[in-house]
């Protein structure tokens, strides 16, 4: 697409010309991979808390044993796991709020390349990759962490006792950054497909992996600390995993950045930064 204007008339006639056929499918094709990974996320965490699952009073989390060997070393054995891991659950988080943006970006590839009909297929599917590859870029980044947290902790054991101080505060910053201009930024780009492809649309099958890692880019300025709450406050546990899928969902596809939505969302998770702190047992930490 050569300019902006070639694309926003593109996408207006695309908006209109959508097969309803290959809408409905590629809704099916996006749920039925987040119900998938959702069943191979929930049998693994069952497996690593050894079949507590929904029994334990913390709400499943990974036993802080289990974490710790999970991020004892740096090989790749352990890292191409967790990455894997990483990828599944963004997958059954992600792809239920991206049903909009790939039936955006099918219409877009039904009206620019109507003679490729394999671009459009290889094209779909390049795109979910250059949008997942942002988030493993993001999983490394949080397995770094991690691991780095772990090596400092068995150097100054004295450092566990102010791990719910770090727990709180990484939930009370969550809610900060919910009002920042970055994350409102990021957001606008998430909830608005059509704005999204008249600024960044591209053709072939480069462009469309280029389009998805653009997007995964936004994505990821808008969610890191959502996830960043997964991983070091719940410890990748099925209800929290639940609780922000629900809350994504709920912000890109409903509330699509609405300002209410988000001082709610920033004073939840705030409250519950200071209800950490003042009730640790309440969040299984007593």
């Amino acid at each position: 697409m050569a300019s902006a204007q070639e694309g926003g008339a593109g996408l207006s006639d695309a908006s209109g010309s959508g097969d309803r056929g290959t809408s409905i499918l590629t809704a099916g094709v996006m749920l039925s991979s987040a119900g998938l990974a959702w069943i191979v996320t929930f049998t693994f965490m069952s497996s690593m808390s050894g079949g507590a699952i929904g029994t334990q009073s913390n709400g499943a989390m990974l036993p802080i044993m289990t974490m710790a060997m999970m991020f004892s070393s740096f090989d790749q054995g352990r890292l191409f796991s967790f990455l894997l891991i990483w990828i599944v659950g963004m997958v059954a988080m992600m792809f239920p709020a991206m049903v909009p943006v790939l039936l955006t970006y099918n219409r877009l590839k039904a009206n620019f390349e109507l003679n490729r009909p394999s671009t459009r297929v290889l094209g779909f599917i390049l795109f979910l990759g250059g949008y997942l590859f942002l988030y493993a870029i993001l999983g490394l980044a949080a397995f770094t962490a991690l691991y780095s947290a772990f090596q400092i902790a068995g150097v100054l054991p004295s450092l566990a006792g102010y791990t719910l101080l770090a727990a709180s505060g990484v939930l009370i910053v969550t809610g900060v950054w919910q009002l920042t201009p970055l994350k409102d930024r990021c957001l606008a780009q998430c909830v608005s497909p059509f704005g999204f492809f008249l600024m960044h649309a591209k053709k072939g099958l480069i462009g469309a992996f280029r389009m998805g890692a653009k997007h995964g880019y936004y994505c990821v300025g808008c969610c890191y600390m959502y996830m960043l709450v997964m991983v070091g406050v719940a410890a990748m546990s099925i209800p929290s995993m639940i609780l922000l899928a629900t809350l994504l969902t709920i912000e890109k596809a409903i509330a699509r950045g609405a300002r209410l939505f988000r001082w709610a969302s920033a004073a939840l998770f705030v409250a519950l930064g200071v209800a950490l702190v003042l009730s640790p047992q309440f969040f299984g930490f007593a």
